[in-house]
């Protein structure tokens, strides 16, 4: 997780854009088969205690060692890196972040150590930065306090950018910043991107959004709407990928469409 950014590039630091949340999915926060809340918190937290236990100047190595013991389970993708080092940065832990990064050791930069190093760590920006309009990163920045869901909906490009166009849609107008800061539109934006952590048609899969795992690979997930129901594919398509969802019958696909419905239009009334 990064601290400063090239604020000329991007403007808005997508890592830690204020002091109530961060992200450290690029640092494989949530590449576990149980990626839930409290699995997540505790690792977090017990990977800070110990790290902080070693001293001003901690055994890396040994801090390696013991932190293995930690592990919540299987990964979900083995070829994707777990960061050992990402934890609390904060005394509220409302952050995640690098344990190595120098603002933590009074300057002292100790992320060559790290699998990645200094260097890419520092300057890697991920398509959240480029593919997210400055609109789209306000409203999940301003809507949403906390890294868990944070992490989570910053890096899901799909579920924001098919939220605001199918608002936008039916607006007839663009959605602009100012009115994202009235308490209501924030309440109903936080309202439909809770999904991600509360839904009702979540699949059993080892699934993380529309990606699924499989041999230490990755592959998207599709629905099959016409092969298992005789159905067009709905149009919230993406929306239900990214909330990795699984239906067993045609009801279900028009109680989810339901409940985003409800969702998109307390955002407009808001």
């Amino acid at each position: 997780m990064h601290f400063s950014r090239n604020i000329n590039k991007y403007p808005i630091n997508l890592c830690r854009p204020d002091e109530t949340k961060s992200c450290g999915a690029c640092c494989g926060l949530y590449n576990w088969e149980d990626h839930s809340r409290g699995t997540l918190e505790l690792l977090l937290w017990k990977r800070t205690e110990l790290f902080f236990s070693l001293g001003e100047h901690p055994d890396l190595e040994k801090y390696r060692s013991l932190s293995e013991e930690l592990s919540p389970g299987p990964k979900l993708c083995e070829t994707i890196y777990n960061c050992e080092f990402l934890g609390f940065v904060d005394r509220e832990q409302k952050q995640v972040g690098c344990l190595l990064h120098p603002s933590l050791h009074n300057g002292v930069d100790f992320r060559t150590c790290s699998f990645y190093g200094a260097n890419l760590c520092e300057e890697h920006f991920c398509p959240s930065f480029t593919c997210l309009t400055t609109v789209e990163q306000e409203a999940v920045i301003m809507s949403l306090d906390g890294w868990y869901l944070y992490g989570l909906v910053i890096t899901d490009i799909d579920i924001v950018k098919e939220f605001f166009a199918h608002v936008q849609n039916r607006l007839g107008d663009s959605v602009c910043v100012e009115r994202l800061k009235n308490a209501e539109v924030k309440r109903a934006l936080r309202g439909f991107f809770r999904l991600k952590e509360h839904w009702k048609y979540l699949s059993k899969e080892n699934r993380l959004g529309k990606y699924y795992f499989s041999h230490a690979e990755y592959q998207i997930a599709r629905i099959e709407y016409g092969k298992n129901w005789g159905i067009k594919p709905s149009r919230f398509d993406k929306i239900f990928l990214s909330l990795s969802s699984a239906f067993n019958t045609e009801a279900d696909v028009l109680e989810a469409e339901s409940i985003i419905e409800g969702r998109i239009a307390e955002f407009i009334e808001a």
